[in-house]
């Protein structure tokens, strides 16, 4: 086969992938396994070796993330019932005082978005948020756009939110240094980001309906701010210290203890025991112990199966030699390479809407490049993370979440949302393309 021939099949199957998901709203699992489909077909795999390399591409992605992503959204799930996402925003309004609040919204925003979907903090803070823009005569265009950037940036790039942890396993990157890395280029671009949302002041009031709900909820028993930061902080903590004690004392006891209490998996099951403190008595009912877990279960499912059949195209991909092609071309360019995951990521999160299928999808495709386009994964992993914020528009559920919550109208909401999150993305992408070209990461 030639060059130009595996590189059409390649281009074909990925609009494919694009359009069944953005055009005619098939599942993105479905949409990734028919590329792969078509793309094995179309490179002469050998039909009695299809089902069996989808199958092995699949378990060998999924392997190593499917119980930290059910772990991490079980956990997202008790936050969210308990009141510990109030209580984590009241402490930042009480931290950075009321004429500062929308740095309160967007550093409460961003704690929470590390376990819990962008979209539900939103939900679960919109009421206090639409309190807070009567009080201090704010603009909702200002403050919703704030609210929901703030966790829309941690959920691409810092772990253990499903996307960056995919990632973080598509590339070969440990935790810990995903972590790490991420919060790094996540501040910033939070920070960045949210100056931007402040210059937004076309007066938007919020709606009656969230005004009474928080009004109604005022007198209601919360949950401590210790009780409602731990099971964030520690199991981030165990994974941290586990990287750090592993390079500082590698073979050592204490090296070998900390590979499994400051594994992710250990970790973050922690996490979930440490969450149960907020639920008070509680926490033996059927409701906890088996219904909650039960919604994150649910939560899981979805990027876990997706991640895994990214894994199942990235083998169609890596066998036929398509990536090692595509980055040859690169290089004999002048055209950065760090820019390619960036850019691939971009343009999925634009088209799909989905900021987590950006980053997944994009590792998937841009692991097998790595060695030849001489990008770390670490590189690769933050370019991924900061090209899935870019552009966040009409066709995404966070954008309508936030839009219409906050009581925007659609030119609003791509003001103040597309724009923060162009604004957010772009900060990123500078950031991971400045590191990369210090040969820091």
């Amino acid at each position: 086969m030639s060059t130009a021939y595996v590189l059409t099949v390649f281009v074909i199957a990925i609009v494919l992938m694009i359009v069944l998901i953005s055009r005619f709203h098939v599942n993105a699992a479905m949409g990734i396994l028919a590329a792969a489909l078509v793309l094995a077909i179309a490179l002469h795999t050998p039909w009695e070796e299809i089902e069996g390399t989808i199958n092995s591409g699949f378990s060998g992605t999924i392997k190593s993330v499917a119980i930290v992503i059910f772990l991490g959204c079980t956990m997202g799930t008790v936050l969210e019932k308990t009141g510990a996402a109030v209580t984590i925003t009241k402490w930042a309004i009480n931290l950075v005082g009321d004429k500062n609040v929308i740095w309160a919204i967007a550093l409460a925003s961003a704690i929470l978005g590390i376990p819990i979907f962008a979209d539900t903090v939103v939900i679960l803070l919109i009421p206090i948020v639409s309190l807070l823009a009567v009080r201090t005569n704010k603009s909702m265009m200002s403050f919703g756009a704030a609210l929901y950037l703030g966790a829309l940036v941690t959920a691409s790039l810092v772990p253990p939110t499903p996307g960056p942890v995919s990632a973080a396993a598509l590339l070969h990157v440990p935790l810990g240094q995903a972590i790490l890395w991420g919060l790094l280029v996540a501040i910033p671009s939070v920070i960045v980001a949210t100056l931007y949302c402040m210059t937004l002041k076309t007066p938007v009031a919020p709606k009656q309906e969230f005004l009474d709900a928080a009004q109604e909820s005022e007198g209601k028993d919360l949950p401590s701010l210790t009780k409602s930061m731990m099971p964030i902080i520690v199991p981030l903590i165990l994974i941290l210290l586990n990287t750090a004690v592993s390079v500082m004392m590698p073979e050592t006891g204490i090296a070998n203890f900390m590979a499994f209490i400051g594994s992710p998996l250990a970790a973050l099951f922690t996490g979930c025991l440490l969450s149960l403190t907020l639920t008070g008595n509680k926490w033996k009912t059927p409701e906890v112990l088996n219904k909650w877990v039960d919604e994150g279960i649910v939560a899981a499912a979805m990027p876990i199966v997706v991640t895994g059949m990214g894994g199942a195209l990235a083998t169609f991909v890596k066998n036929a030699g398509v990536a090692d092609q595509i980055a040859e071309i690169v290089m004999n360019s002048s055209f950065p390479p760090i820019l390619i995951p960036i850019i691939i990521a971009a343009l999925i999160h634009v088209i799909t809407g989905s900021n987590a299928l950006g980053v997944m999808t994009a590792a998937a495709l841009v692991e097998p490049m790595l060695s030849t386009l001489g990008i770390s994964p670490v590189a690769a992993f933050l370019a991924c993370g900061t090209g899935a914020l870019m552009f966040k528009h009409a066709n995404s559920s966070g954008f309508w979440v936030t839009v219409s919550m906050s009581n925007m109208n659609v030119n609003q909401g791509i003001r103040a949302v597309g724009g923060a999150s162009t604004v957010a993305g772009f900060t990123g992408a500078v950031i991971t393309c400045i590191l990369y070209a210090l040969h820091i990461i």
